[in-house]
């Protein structure tokens, strides 16, 4: 009878300790759910926008756009030059907009700054904008002298309810630009290197009087 209860009673102890493991290991499921909701959003990216998407090889060969200005939209813009530019006539400069949250639209106005005109694709709008997707477009400009010259880029996310945007620029090297030239330094008849020392003051005693 007593071994008999023993047993029993040595089931029973099995049993709740089973349980009890069971129901820690649910509560640290929602533990773990919980923190995972309640993690912040990526440092420096809006409420709500997802992280950039992954680099696609076909975007390898694209520069990252320089962001300007402190409005952010959460979209990213890669671009490419398709041919050296020459003066005065047209280049293509193509765009791909990699947004990081879904938008009813995404519209797009590019410029050049005084010497560089935008001849066609100044002006671009997508509707059903999606997060993660990739969405392409193609300008062209024309410069009229040679130089360093910047396209401007503004891009604006528009949901129901809000608007954002964000600025880029792209830098444009157009024709043969040289680079300044280095001041020759003063020689002397050997043909050594003239130092210039800095000047020092001397002091001439007065002549006692006589």
């Amino acid at each position: 009878m007593n071994k008999t209860m023993r047993i029993g009673a040595n089931s029973r102890v099995v049993a709740i300790v089973a349980l009890a493991g069971l129901l820690a290991a649910c509560g640290r499921g929602e533990q773990d759910e919980t923190a995972a909701t309640n993690a912040p959003a990526e440092a420096g990216a809006p409420a709500g926008a997802a992280p950039a998407p992954a680099e696609s090889p076909e975007d390898k060969r694209m520069a990252n756009a320089v962001v300007t200005g402190k409005t952010s939209a959460p979209v990213d813009l890669k671009y490419d030059v398709l041919a050296k530019p020459a003066v005065g006539q047209p280049f293509e400069i193509e765009l791909v907009f990699l947004p990081r949250m879904p938008a009813d639209s995404l519209e797009v106005e590019v410029t050049g700054i005084p010497g560089l005109t935008v001849v066609s694709g100044g002006a671009v709008r997508f509707e059903g904008v999606a997060a993660g997707e990739r969405y392409a477009a193609k300008v062209l400009a024309r410069a009229d002298a040679s130089g360093i010259y910047y396209v401007n880029v503004v891009a604006r996310l528009t949901t129901q309810i809000q608007s954002e945007a964000r600025t880029f620029s792209i830098p444009i090297a157009i024709g043969v630009v040289e680079a300044a030239e280095k001041p020759v330094p003063q020689q002397d008849a050997a043909g050594e290197v003239i130092e210039s020392m800095p000047a020092e003051e001397t002091t001439v005693p007065a002549s006692p009087a006589d």
